[in-house]
């Protein structure tokens, strides 16, 4: 089945928004409790609403869905090259990344089978047992 790259697109969005907003929320919040926006809190942050935007990207995708979780997370980390354009990362701290992007990936695909079953993994309908003419019934008796 191949990619549809829409879909894709707008899961990517789903993830880079949720971490985008969270992360000037968080800087917000503590510069209006006069307090230091630290990397430590915003990482955390980041950790967070990126696996809670990979959950929700895993229930979307019901089918392939740690393939299709790998090309959002592969688009998440391409998308977040900006932030070395713009100066406010390193290259091998941006390279790196990758992996943190990956263990979102993993975590929240796996939440979302908590949430979402899988086509093959839904259970198959009951079927009906009927028995053979003759058994069971009160024909064969006299």
């Amino acid at each position: 089945m191949p990619f549809n790259f829409i879909i894709i697109a707008r899961d990517v969005s789903i993830v880079f928004a949720l971490v985008v907003a969270s992360s000037f929320a968080a800087a917000q919040i503590l510069q209006a409790m006069d307090e230091e926006v630290t990397p430590l809190v915003i990482g955390l942050s980041n950790i967070f609403w990126g696996t809670v935007g990979f959950t929700i990207s895993g229930c979307l995708a019901r089918v392939q869905r740690f393939k299709h979780l790998f090309m959002v997370a592969l688009g998440l980390w391409l998308l977040s090259s900006v932030n070395v354009v713009m100066g406010l990362t390193h290259l091998p701290v941006w390279a790196v990344g990758f992996l943190l992007i990956l263990v979102m990936m993993g975590m929240g695909g796996g939440l979302s089978y908590l949430f979402v079953k899988s086509p093959q993994e839904a259970e198959p309908p009951a079927v009906e047992q009927v028995s053979p003419p003759g058994e069971g019934s009160e024909q064969g008796k006299g």
